[in-house]
């Protein structure tokens, strides 16, 4: 009797992809991120192959043939992920060690050899942690090109520079 195939859905994917669920995608640790920070995930994601999760790295050079041109931006944005709890990094790299290690937090580790982080102290989904979206930074006022003039918004309760009057807030 003849084995019945089974259909491959229309959309469905061959060869290998990096996978981000949507619990990630709609969390504020993803959706406050920068632009650099969410291309470097997907970066990271490139190198996921389903069992390395805490082996992933991010080196200049690896990164420079995907495009990337600063260093500033890539230590940036990977402090960022960081920060927001989407990555953990598993083993500090160096000179004659190689790449400093990493794991995206909403995946198990499987495979602790060679890492720094033993199984009780990584807890995977740290990503869901960050409750708000963090506020944007504000820009510090600048002067006008002549160095004189009021430099403060016209909403400030202070009064205008050179003056004692107080400013009316409409």
């Amino acid at each position: 009797m003849a084995e019945k195939k089974q259909k491959r859905p229309v959309e469905a994917i061959s060869g290998l992809y990096g996978a981000i669920p949507h619990a990630v995608m709609d969390g504020n640790a993803f959706k406050g991120a920068s632009y650099p920070t969410k291309s470097l995930l997907f970066e990271l994601m490139r190198q996921h192959s389903g069992k390395n999760n805490g082996h992933l790295q991010l080196s200049f050079s690896w990164l420079q043939g995907r495009g990337w041109k600063s260093r500033d931006v890539i230590q940036r944005a990977r402090a960022e992920l960081i920060q927001r709890g989407l990555l953990i990094q598993t083993r500090q790299g160096g000179l004659n060690i190689g790449a400093s290690r990493y794991a995206v937090t909403w995946l198990k580790i499987s495979n602790f050899v060679g890492l720094e982080i033993q199984g009780k102290d990584y807890h995977p989904g740290a990503w869901g942690f960050m409750d708000t979206l963090p506020i944007a930074k504000q820009n510090a006022p600048t002067s006008p090109p002549n160095g004189k003039g009021n430099t403060r918004s016209r909403y400030s309760p202070l009064p205008p520079a050179g003056t004692g009057e107080a400013l009316a807030v409409p």
